[in-house]
């Protein structure tokens, strides 16, 4: 793995800045087979890298911030990258690699994935997947772990814990993914309906999502993970009668 140094801002920024960015300019972000560009980081560094013979852009959490992970301040948190584009419903494809960085508490997975319908207040919903849980490792992950390679969350009120105590693997199932693999996520997203492929494969869906608003969406990074990103493409789709 190659890393070169980004050409854009690596500082950390708050979402309260949203509320000055024009809604004129959060328009379809465009396709691309190269690293996705990123407006405003929350509590991540970003480096664009060649990972496995492919520009992306990794994401790890910030010193600051993997330290209070690794003090108990929990996980699910807002650490992300926001990237241009304003979205309700639609389609959301990106490119994900995820690896342990060795930075992380022993719960570590290689949490990676996308947020969306993030607002000013720091509320969003989220998929995201857990690669060392994936059904193509090798040595393939013991007993429960193996049906919890991707979930859905809502923060802050319904991380993954909320859905385990109220319906246990209804929001979170196995997928056929493996640490450090490039594999397709692909969020289907229509009301509070939500269809979640991996490499073409159906292995999420979610029938109450819990914001049903327009907002922005960021590459989500956890515990312990570099996350790589390509190949981000959103396509906003208008409600009958918009």
């Amino acid at each position: 793995m190659t890393y070169r140094p980004s050409r854009r801002s690596l500082g950390l920024a708050v979402v309260a800045g949203l509320a000055t960015t024009p809604l004129s300019a959060l328009a379809q972000s465009p396709a691309g087979e190269g690293p996705p560009a990123v407006e405003l980081y929350r509590d991540v560094a970003g480096v664009e890298v060649e990972h496995r013979g492919r520009p992306a852009l990794s994401l790890e959490l910030t010193a600051e911030e993997q330290a209070l992970q690794r003090a108990g301040a929990g996980g699910n948190r807002p650490t992300y990258a926001i990237v241009p584009g304003w979205f309700e419903d639609g389609v959301i494809e990106v490119d994900v690699a995820a690896e342990l960085n060795g930075r992380g508490g022993a719960e570590s997975r290689g949490f990676a994935g996308v947020a969306f319908r993030l607002g000013d207040d720091e509320r969003f919903e989220a998929v995201y997947l857990r690669a060392a849980n994936g059904a193509l490792n090798v040595p393939p992950p013991p007993s429960p772990r193996d049906v919890r390679a991707i979930q859905y969350i809502s923060h802050p009120d319904f991380h993954f814990s909320d859905s385990r105590a109220v319906a246990p693997g209804v929001y979170e199932k196995g997928a056929p993914i493996a640490t450090d693999s490039w594999h397709r996520l692909r969020l289907e997203v229509s009301g509070r309906r939500l269809v979640a492929s991996i490499d073409g494969q159906v292995v999420l869906e979610v029938h109450d999502l819990r914001l049903d608003r327009s907002g922005r969406v960021a590459l989500w990074v956890g515990d312990g993970t570099r996350a790589h990103f390509a190949n981000l493409t959103i396509a906003p789709q208008s409600r009958s009668g918009d």
